[in-house]
């Protein structure tokens, strides 16, 4: 449920966030908003709840990392939706349960067998029909971007899971925000790059991507405690569907059928390798 959660907040942020760039704001001015408000917000809370912000030294150690995981994941995310289409964009980043299982190989979390390396290489297959009538016009900064954040993500779902055990996934977010916000925050008032909304419509989508961040991101790593790497990876796959539905509705962008088959067959190939770790592990 936490992850599905984190899945349907997750797919409203990028259409938001186009929202709020209509209306004058940029991508850092959005990451540090929601950053911050995250540190705030939840911070807040858990200080109300009369939990400890506290971490062990290994788990305290570990937030640096896991804090450039979620830098790469929002700025890139973010930012690619300022060259490319929303729709693109998330199809795009769905390449990241791909980076999870070669991770979690390499690394020797997780073994492949052969039928999940076809589902991976069949989700491949579905990502390329999925861009394919894209490239043409696809601008090489916003794939780039999305890469980046693809890589943030896979990083995170890999390797963050131990350092949460017997600790409260909250407070190691709210560490790892902070350090985010910090870094960033005094980027941005070295470089005075400040940007924000200039009209109603579009503080209102700020409020809703900070809003979204907020509760997904806690859903997520909440769920981390309780679902190996590729599990939550995969269980993701829900975001993509609604982010590009949204865009549709919201922005007027155009997907076409091949388009949508493409995303079927990889969220399809994604589901059946969720399915065999799950019965690997029953």
């Amino acid at each position: 449920m936490l992850i599905l959660l984190c899945a349907v907040f997750f797919s409203l942020i990028t259409t938001f966030s186009r929202l709020a760039y209509d209306a004058g704001a940029n991508p850092l001015t959005l990451v540090e908003a929601r950053s911050a408000a995250f540190v705030i917000v939840i911070g807040a809370f858990q200080l109300v709840a009369r939990r400890s912000l506290a971490l062990p030294r290994r788990t305290l150690i570990a937030t640096f990392p896991m804090s450039v995981g979620i830098m790469l994941m929002s700025i890139g995310y973010l930012a690619s939706v300022y060259f490319i289409k929303v729709s693109l964009a998330v199809v795009i980043l769905y390449s990241f349960p791909l980076l999870v299982a070669l991770l979690a190989a390499v690394s020797g979390r997780e073994r492949i067998a052969l039928p999940k390396a076809l589902a991976m290489l069949v989700a491949f297959g579905g990502l390329v029909m999925a861009i394919g009538l894209e490239t043409e016009s696809v601008d090489w900064r916003g794939v780039a971007l999305v890469l980046m954040a693809a890589l943030g993500i896979a990083g995170n779902l890999t390797f963050s899971g131990p350092y949460l055990d017997g600790v409260d996934s909250l407070t190691v977010n709210v560490w790892n925000n902070f350090w985010g916000a910090v870094v960033l925050g005094a980027y941005l008032a070295l470089a005075s790059g400040v940007a924000l909304p200039e009209t109603g419509q579009g503080w209102a989508a700020l409020g809703a991507v900070i809003g979204c961040y907020v509760v997904g991101l806690a859903c997520m790593f909440g769920a981390l405690k309780y679902l190996p790497p590729s599990q939550a990876a995969v269980m993701l796959n829900l975001e993509p569907v609604i982010s590009i539905t949204v865009a549709g509705l919201l922005l007027h962008e155009v997907t076409h059928l091949l388009q949508w088959l493409g995303v079927l067959i990889m969220l399809g190939a994604l589901c059946f390798s969720a399915l065999r770790g799950a019965k690997s592990e029953a």
